[in-house]
């Protein structure tokens, strides 16, 4: 089965003898020392938005370019989002055709360098902002800190979840905003159901759906070491229900679960984390709601090999057309590699299958991202078999399905385009737009980080070619 899932499914495509060029869509000059780190994107049809940190004008600030094309072409310069002199850092990114909404931790109130939440919004494609950004966390002394924050876009609402501080131990809330983000209610709701403050809640996820239903999900230390909990509203993150432990079959607080990942399809909402329930090394487990988060199934294993004995971490997920798709990476022969798996109607449909196609162990794969559309899937990892002074140099490779996962290419391919293992290429972000892969990564091919960006067909990967020597 495994090996009838990787038959080439590239059509013959013709050899490719031209060297492919990446797009820098930061504008802060070739010969720039400043770290341009924490790329986010978001694409609406071809629209395409994506952000990120930069120190171009001292502290820290969070910057915009777009593209109308799928990435074809881009903005002339950049666009700074955040208004003031302190800090603004990890950017996340919302966007609906020519809407787009940013949100960050920024440093700006108090004198204690806390930071609170901040978001702004554009209504023209990313050209122009208001004069000032919205602070969302109620904290106009910056008192406590606030951080992590994720936005999402759904039905002409927009939502933001982050953890808090405000009454001791960190605590998640969430903003809501029921007209694209104009007005946003008087104050953020606190999220899980314990004591304020009791315990350490942090790093949630979110999903919603156009109808007013927002599922909240976060790793939370109620219990000892840290579990896994969500929770569900259905007007718009107003009131909510009773949290859920969704890491059941061991004791609360037994062993970690931690790293959520989440994904949703109309009804059906999907959760996978990783769990050391089972030894040092982790697993990853599943869980399936099929009413929107209100109920939750009891936890499936991902990875079948020995329980506990190797390492599956960095789940990613991705739902549509009734079909769960899974990506972790997993370390059973040696070093990572990248696995996949289907699930469809409340179970597996086959076996794990790895994409990247070096030698198994042979050299590390890391922290897959997914992306779907229609019935193309695709994942994009770190690879690092390029790395051959062992300096910490990594490419971005990918492989695809046409099929809604069903059959891989028999050959990952590489993202990025200049010299293999000559650089690092790190926060990638995937999306398929029209049957073209679009990346988006931080890249430090000269020097300092810098953001880049590809697109080109799925069955076509990137050539390098060295450069001619000169005639003596």
């Amino acid at each position: 089965m495994l090996f009838l899932s990787l038959l080439a499914c590239d059509g013959g495509a013709a050899d490719e003898i031209e060297a492919t060029i990446d797009t820098r869509v930061d504008h802060a000059g070739k010969d720039d020392v400043w770290e341009a780190t924490g790329p986010r994107m978001c694409t609406s049809g071809s629209q395409v938005y994506v952000v990120w940190q930069e120190a171009r004008d001292g502290a820290a600030s969070v910057w915009l370019n777009a593209s109308r094309d799928g990435g074809a072409s881009w903005f002339p310069s950049d666009v700074r989002v955040n208004h003031g002199e302190a800090a603004a850092t990890t950017p996340s990114v919302a966007c609906d055709g020519e809407t787009v909404w940013v949100v960050w931790e920024d440093a700006r109130d108090g004198e204690l360098s806390n930071r609170n939440i901040y978001t702004s919004s554009s209504e023209d494609g990313g050209i122009t902002w208001p004069d000032e950004d919205v602070a969302l966390d109620l904290d106009p002394d910056g008192l406590h800190m606030s951080l992590g924050p994720n936005v999402i876009a759904a039905g002409g609402s927009v939502y933001v979840a982050w953890f808090d501080s405000p009454d001791g131990a960190y605590d998640i809330y969430l903003q809501a905003s029921t007209d694209g983000g104009r007005t946003w209610r008087d104050g953020p709701a606190r999220v899980e159901s314990d004591g304020a403050g009791a315990a350490y809640s942090a790093w949630p996820h979110l999903v919603a759906d156009g109808e007013g239903t927002v599922v909240v999900v976060w790793e939370d230390s109620r219990n000892g070491a840290t579990d896994i909990y969500a929770n569900v509203s259905r007007d718009h993150g107003d009131e909510w229900a009773e949290d859920i432990r969704l890491d059941e079959g061991d004791e609360p607080g037994s062993a970690n679960s931690f790293s959520p990942a989440l994904a949703r399809d109309g009804d059906d909402v999907y959760v996978a984390w990783q769990d050391e329930r089972s030894g040092s090394s982790r697993d990853v487990l599943l869980v399936h709601s099929v009413d929107g988060g209100g109920s939750w199934t009891e936890p499936v294993r991902a990875d079948s090999d020995a329980e506990g004995m190797f390492d599956s971490i960095n789940v990613d997920l991705a739902a549509s057309g009734g079909r769960l798709q899974v990506v972790w990476q997993d370390d059973r022969a040696g070093g990572y590699d990248i696995f996949h798996r289907v699930f469809q109607d409340g179970d597996w449909k086959w076996g794990e299958l790895r994409l990247d196609t070096d030698i198994a162990g042979g050299a590390q794969s890391y922290l897959p991202r997914l992306a779907v559309d229609g019935d193309d899937v695709l994942v994009v990892w770190q690879d690092y078999r390029q790395d051959s002074g062992n300096v910490g140099f990594d490419d971005l490779h990918y492989n695809y399905s046409r099929d809604r996962g069903n059959r891989w290419s028999a050959q990952d391919r590489r993202v990025n385009s200049n010299e293999p293992g000559s650089s690092y290429a790190v926060d990638a972000n995937a999306a398929i737009i029209d049957g073209n892969y679009a990346v988006a990564w931080a890249d430090g091919r000269f020097g300092s980080g810098d953001i880049f960006f590809a697109t080109r067909p799925l069955e076509t990967g990137s050539t390098w070619l060295p450069p001619e020597e000169e005639e003596e």
